[in-house]
């Protein structure tokens, strides 16, 4: 069976639209497909300027965005999630220069196959892709509520991967009292000894998130999916004797960057809120997810994350 297309009639004429690690990859490619759907404003937030400005310029030069959406709007942000100061930074500006938000993809995301520190103290893999993104779509939330009163739906989107299926935690350990889930991630002590896992765990805390965040900001769509197995750079921080096999894999089965965009979209436009798709479908999630357990540490994490949100930014608008 083959993967579900873009409708005919898709269109996000006169909406704003927000994509993170969009210089590069899925998220440019995203770009893409949103401009060429007539997008009125397209903003790119990226950890580098100069390779956010040379996306710019790629899409300057897309044939169709030149033909079918000329006046389109491509503005450009930085953000490093790796760094609580460099996201709460940048919404800040971006709270103050723009009002509303239709769509929010948060898509930027690492994969290091050791220990690497950020300037806050955490592991990197989780900050970026767990915490990191959590913060922004929390810092985001207001625009994307006043975008609905155009009368427009809003959608928040995380990239998440099949391979949050694969995490081993322990729901047990984590549930304890005395136990705070976001400092037991990001100590390097607590790091497992499967190089795999800290991407695969940074990806369920996100899916986890995306979903108790459903059953709170109700008016909001929140979505997670997996793009599949791609042709990106996702890979470049990996040793050589790990990246050849990886590559391999990805020329045998992976999909072009566009087409692994375009079967996104599906999950980004959805209407069912509080879902996890794959191969432009919703899917099954991480069967812990389902456990009683599973379900109260999906709640400890959401809740522990609003509270470290909100100490790093006391005039944050979290969900009631």
């Amino acid at each position: 069976m083959g993967l579900p297309t873009l409708p005919k009639d898709l269109s996000f004429e006169n909406q704003s639209i927000l994509i993170t690690g969009s210089n590069t990859g899925i998220g440019l490619e995203l770009a893409r497909v949103f401009l060429r759907h007539k997008a009125k404003t397209v903003y790119l937030v990226v950890r580098s300027l100069e390779r956010g400005n040379n996306a710019v310029a790629q899409l300057r030069k897309d044939e169709i965005i030149s033909k079918e959406n000329p006046d389109a709007d491509i503005k450009l942000y930085q953000c490093d999630q790796s760094s609580f100061e460099s996201v709460f930074s940048f919404a800040r500006k971006f709270k103050e220069e723009v009002k509303s938000l239709n769509t929010v993809v948060l898509n930027a995301g690492i994969s290091n196959i050791s220990f690497i520190p950020t300037a806050d103290g955490w592991e990197s893999t989780f900050q970026v892709n767990y915490f990191g993104t959590a913060f922004v779509a929390l810092e985001l939330l207001p625009l994307l509520r006043e975008g609905q009163k155009s009368g427009l739906r809003s959608n928040l989107f995380f990239t998440s991967s099949l391979m949050h299926e694969k995490a081993s935690v322990s729901p047990t350990t984590l549930l304890a009292e005395d136990v705070n889930v976001l400092e037991y991630f990001a100590a390097k002590e607590n790091r497992p000894w499967d190089p795999s896992q800290p991407y695969s765990i940074s990806k369920l805390l996100l899916t986890m998130f995306a979903e108790e965040l459903a059953k709170h900001e109700t008016g909001i769509v929140s979505t997670s999916g997996c793009p599949g197995v791609v042709l990106t750079e996702l890979d470049r921080s990996l040793p050589f004797w790990l990246k050849v096999p990886v590559v391999l894999v990805k020329k045998l089965i992976g999909r072009e960057v566009l087409n692994a965009a375009e079967t996104m979209m599906q999950a980004i436009i959805t209407e069912k809120t509080g879902t996890y798709w794959s191969d432009g479908v919703i899917k099954p999630h991480a069967s812990l997810i389902d456990t009683e357990n599973g379900k109260k540490l999906q709640r400890k994490l959401y809740e522990q994350t609003l509270q470290k949100c909100k100490e790093l930014d006391p005039n944050i608008s979290l969900p009631a």
